[in-house]
């Protein structure tokens, strides 16, 4: 069998089987997370960065643990407003939790003291049968009704929590630079406002709320287990950190493919924004074909690493579902060697049984929720970057109000450049007088709409200022400034609304 090609260095794949080979490739080799950031500094180079501004690998690694973090504080942050919703849901799952840990005491109460007792007569039995039982169905039904009013107050906290977050996220959207902009396309700034921000706000349970009553539920279930039977509590205990040290360990590696995949889902929405606003040369040039076929290449790609990352979990779930069934088998084949020794009663078995599914669901929600905690993460990351972004054009400290009546325009030995070292407008000298009409005429690219552009301080210059009435216009107030531009467009375009 012949190596796949390497494309690191070989001309880019043309196929999705070509592109998973090499995306399994660089997952083994742990180039994932370096593939990313080669994409972006190839895209900041193609911006205009210098090249020798990338950091070394382990650097970058460094620098992306340590966002890593602050984006997790930056999301804490976010959820102080919401931090008394979010007791109220902790308490309520508190008290599920409770409910459900005292529930194997009714079975274990029944077996031993009402069903295996000879000392009592019928009727005693049928009373304490009666009312284990009637108080056995009032729990599990206060249980319910409790953990209904839980998923009701987190269903309400998660939709606050995103609408709050779109709301800020699209505000950033619209107050970013333009190269920014251009930089994450029509595709990459939906995804970040739809898919991102809805993974984003699974982390509140994923990170907060699920770990924290997953320990607690495994605190007082090994307390328990130890009051019952220390002997079945070790047996039970023995194989749980082995296994969640393997599991952490292989859910630790799931991140890198989601954040390759939405890498790539943001590419593939980029390019279908850039085809339907570009229809008309797609159809005069008969590109409909290629460009269908870019699409489900693409799309296959993508459904190739998801099931990548599906069969990962999926040999980590199927490992679980082995060992809790394993687990059950020794508690069953050890208690009754201790019952028939006299150590364990059937009770005690039973409901060493139903602890041990309460033992090792927290631990295994622990697992599943650090699993899923990668794609909320990779989210997360997604949605803070651009959060922590600056606005364009903050107004500068002392900015005043820019004049109501203008005098007078002038542009002062101005240089503007959209990548570094090359200029598209240098040493612009004009000077306007106000009440006065002038044309810009060259031949195409000569800059014409970047020197309106500068006026309406869509970009700002390079070097030299632009006056108003003597006043450089970064010291007005952007909102006031612009107040008293007016502008036709030449291509007009047309929101969709009633009019």
């Amino acid at each position: 069998m012949t190596e796949p090609p390497d494309h690191r260095h070989g001309p880019p794949p043309r196929s999705s089987r070509q592109r998973y080979r090499g995306f399994v490739e660089d997952y083994r080799a742990q180039r994932l997370d370096e593939k990313t950031e080669a994409l972006d500094s190839q895209r900041r180079l193609a911006d205009g960065a210098k090249a020798g501004d990338g950091a070394s690998a382990p650097a970058r690694t460094s620098e992306r643990k340590g966002k890593r973090r602050e984006y997790i504080r930056e999301y804490l942050r976010w959820l102080r407003p919401h931090r008394y919703a979010v007791g109220a849901v902790f308490f309520l799952a508190l008290i599920v939790a409770g409910l459900q840990m005292i529930e194997p005491l009714f079975m274990r109460f029944i077996i031993d003291r009402v069903l295996l007792n000879q000392a009592l007569d019928t009727p005693a039995r049928l009373t304490r049968l009666n009312l284990g039982g009637a108080a056995f169905l009032g729990v599990i039904i206060l249980s319910s009704l409790i953990g209904v009013a839980k998923d009701y107050r987190q269903r309400l906290l998660n939709t606050r929590v995103m609408l709050s977050l779109r709301q800020s996220l699209f505000d950033r959207l619209l107050h970013l630079p333009l190269p920014k902009l251009w930089d994450m396309k029509t595709g990459g700034i939906l995804s970040r406002l739809t898919g991102d921000v809805d993974t984003t706000t699974g982390l509140l349970q994923m990170a907060i709320v699920s770990p924290s009553l997953s320990v607690i539920r495994l605190v007082i279930a090994i307390t328990v287990l130890m009051t019952l039977n220390w002997r079945l509590a070790l047996t039970a205990l023995a194989i749980i950190p082995g296994a969640m040290l393997l599991s952490f360990a292989s859910a630790r590696r799931i991140r890198p493919i989601y954040r390759a995949v939405r890498k790539d889902v943001e590419l593939i929405d980029g390019r279908v924004g850039e085809t339907f606003m570009g229809i008309r040369v797609v159809r005069a040039f008969g590109r409909e074909v290629r460009e269908l076929l870019d699409y489900m290449q693409g799309r296959h790609t993508v459904l190739r690493k998801e099931l990548f990352a599906h069969r990962h979990e999926l040999l980590l779930w199927t490992s679980w579902g082995l060992l809790v069934s394993g687990v059950n088998v020794v508690i069953v084949w050890y208690g009754g060697y201790l019952n028939v020794m006299g150590r364990a009663s059937i009770g005690d078995i039973m409901a060493f049984q139903w602890y041990t599914f309460l033992l090792l669901n927290p631990v295994w929600n622990i697992v599943n929720s650090f699993s899923e905690l990668q794609r909320s993460l990779a989210a997360m990351e997604r949605v803070f970057e651009v959060l922590e972004l600056e606005d364009d054009k903050p107004d500068q400290p002392g900015a005043v109000d820019a004049p109501h009546v203008v005098h007078e325009i002038r542009f002062e030995n101005v240089e503007f450049e959209y990548r570094e070292n090359r200029p598209v407008v240098r040493d612009f000298n004009v000077s306007v007088p106000g009440g006065t009409v002038v044309a810009l005429v060259g031949r195409s690219g000569a800059g014409k709409t970047t020197v309106t552009d500068l006026v309406a301080r869509f970009h700002d210059p390079t070097k030299g200022r632009i006056l108003v009435n003597g006043a450089d216009i970064r010291d007005f107030k952007l909102r006031t400034y612009r107040d008293l531009l007016a502008i036709v467009q030449q291509d007009v375009f047309l929101f969709d609304g009633s009019v």
